[in-house]
């Protein structure tokens, strides 16, 4: 190769390796610079938020919290909180950062109301012991969609939005209303029992409420006789809840229910649509369609506690001849259970207690069934502690086993202040005589 060769050569790769320097290539940028540039974006639009920001978040162990925001340039937060009417009326200052993980990251690290739903104490957050409701504090920052932050959080993964929020908005929150709807609600909830939507078709289906577990379970009885049951999570807003997710009847779709303080009634909206909540006696879904092995619904419990008052039907004096015999021995009656099992048998359930030890007595049944759907109940067998003490259980025995039929059925809650549902076995012979008590799994 002749010298000029050589120049050239050597001139083309003093350009090339120069054209590929980092100051050049905007691949090659120091990653690290990237992301700290990152982190001053996501600081300037978390500080951005005039009015501050409304935050939703779900926790997989149940429940939904609203939270107020707002974000302060020297790493302060104001914040409230839907956890309770105290969280939601006196506003907590606190720290965040944002520090590069693998992800920019937004991490609340000091102890305040974002804490609490993944409290490990039991008592504090309402979920399970060491584990709290397994919520975050802790976010990925993901990305911006509109006026909506969407961030990850990084223990749990679960998802929170945030909204920027408006003057009115803000106003609302700090004026109170969130704490105005978490008074409101129970209010509304005893005098409206049974709630429901009945849409344009006709169709109606369920709104349960439970203030609990902050779970509104939707139900309706679609075609053939098929029933459609979606749970979802909720959180406390100024206008109401506002839902994990929507639920959708027919196209409308409910994601809210909204506070109509003139009616003094909650509505949902979708489109142009509106519709009111309606009041019931008794769910609009027939129990025994949610009731057994794998559907909502497998337990009916007599409890005087929970009840706090009875409906004079035929089985409350057979309950209290229970207890009383019971007390005789030295123990006290908790309640009595009607469970259905998964092999579709049934379990008289007692559960007893003296000053150290619960016992529970089990008496199992079988049934035949008749062609109006109504069944009778065949002893099967019983435990030992049944066994042991035959007079305190015998008479509730009697009950079910003396009987020529029963169906399941809701029963209407007159109890006075009330706002239990209530569902029961009814007997055939007579539609006011049942055993009854609250439902659940």
């Amino acid at each position: 190769m002749n010298i000029m060769k050589r120049l050239a050569l050597y001139t083309m790769l003093a350009i090339s390796a120069t054209a590929c320097t980092k100051s050049s290539d905007p691949f090659m940028e120091d990653p690290d610079k990237r992301l700290i540039q990152r982190l001053d974006e996501d600081m300037q639009l978390l500080t951005s938020s005039q009015y501050g920001w409304k935050a939703t978040i779900y926790p997989k162990g149940g429940k939904g919290f609203f939270y107020y925001f707002k974000f302060n340039k020297d790493n302060s937060v104001e914040m409230l909180s839907d956890f309770n009417t105290t969280t939601a009326t006196t506003s907590k200052s606190s720290t965040f950062r944002l520090k590069a993980l693998q992800w920019p990251t937004l991490i609340f690290d000091t102890y305040s109301y974002i804490h609490l739903p993944n409290d490990p104490v039991s008592g504090v957050s309402g979920g399970t012991a060491g584990a709290g409701l397994q919520s975050d504090f802790q976010f990925a920052m993901d990305k911006m969609k509109g006026d909506t932050f969407y961030v990850n959080g990084i223990d749990r993964g679960n998802v929170m939005m945030m909204v920027k929020m408006t003057s009115t908005e803000q106003q609302d929150v700090l004026g109170g209303k969130i704490a105005d709807r978490m008074n409101g609600l129970p209010t509304y909830l005893a005098g409206n029992l049974a709630p429901y939507f009945l849409f344009k078709d006709g169709g109606k289906a369920d709104a349960a409420i439970n203030l609990t577990t902050r779970r509104v379970r939707f139900g309706y009885v679609g075609d053939n006789n098929v029933v459609v049951s979606k749970n979802r999570g909720f959180a406390y807003t100024p206008n109401g809840i506002i839902l994990d997710s929507a639920f959708v009847y027919n196209g409308f779709s409910i994601r809210e229910l909204i506070w109509d303080a003139a009616a003094k009634n909650f509505y949902a909206k979708s489109g142009d649509q509106t519709i009111y909540l309606q009041t019931g006696t008794a769910p609009v879904v027939p129990l025994n369609l949610v009731y057994g092995p794998g559907k909502d619904y497998t337990v009916v419990e007599y409890s005087a506690a929970t009840l706090k008052g009875t409906l004079n039907s035929d089985f409350d004096p057979v309950y209290t001849a229970c207890l009383n015999q019971l007390k005789a021995y030295g123990y006290n009656l908790n309640y009595i259970r009607m469970i259905q099992n998964p092999d579709y048998t049934y379990t008289v359930r007692f559960s007893f207690s003296n000053a150290t030890t619960t016992y529970l007595a089990d008496v199992v049944y079988s049934t035949t069934k008749n062609a109006d759907g109504t069944f009778k109940f065949i002893f099967v067998s019983q435990n030992a502690n049944a066994g042991a003490l035959p007079l305190a259980f015998v008479g509730t025995r009697n009950y079910f086993e003396s009987a020529p039929a029963f169906s399941i059925a809701w029963v209407p809650n007159t109890i006075p202040g009330s706002t239990l549902t209530l569902g029961g076995f009814i007997k055939s012979t007579n539609p006011a005589q049942f055993f009854y008590g609250t439902v659940g799994n």
